[in-house]
């Protein structure tokens, strides 16, 4: 009952922030779509943060498309549950993702919903030996509404250069006149 009340919370917090023009979720979008969309992003959180790759493959479409952080290209549920598989094994089981910010949720369309996500993922080691800080990510999500609910249709992860963020022309500091 706990959760529902959360949810319905959020749902609220959601509607409230819009009326006062505080977010960059879409107004045109029905608030229990975002609201939905919001929850498959915790689910997303929560299996990774539990290493849970079987969760996580519930969130994805089968025609499921992801590029990671490197610029590689994963086409298909057997290929993205493949990757995300081998890179925990090797470098990311334990590691926490924590979700700093919703970004924006916008429609495309009644069935197709688009998240831009901030992450704060936890240090790791790579492949070839280096070790890597906490740092931020921003994810794209393309969320698709199915009978089972809205699922991860694309996904792409970036690196968030932090030394590049003062040049931001919209939001940096370095840019300002």
């Amino acid at each position: 009952m706990k959760r529902r009340s959360l949810l319905q919370g959020l749902a609220l917090a959601t509607i409230a922030t819009h009326a006062r023009g505080e977010s960059h979720m879409s107004l045109s979008a029905d608030p229990k779509d975002i609201l939905a969309v919001t929850a498959e992003i915790n689910r997303y959180r929560d299996a990774w943060n539990a290493a849970d790759l079987t969760a996580m493959g519930q969130l994805y479409m089968p025609s499921i498309h992801w590029i990671n952080v490197r610029g590689m290209h994963w086409r298909g549920f057997e290929e993205v549950d493949r990757a995300h598989r081998v890179y925990f094994d090797i470098m990311f089981r334990g590691v926490q993702q924590d979700l700093l910010e919703i970004e924006s949720i916008t429609p495309v369309t009644g069935d197709v919903m688009v998240a831009v996500v901030l992450w704060r993922m936890g240090a790791f080691t790579t492949p070839d030996g280096h070790k890597l800080p906490p740092g931020r990510t921003r994810m794209t999500m393309v969320y698709t509404r199915t009978g089972a609910g809205w699922r991860i249709a694309h996904g792409h992860n970036e690196d968030v250069a932090e030394d590049a963020q003062q040049f931001d022309p919209i939001r940096g500091t370095a840019m300002k006149r």
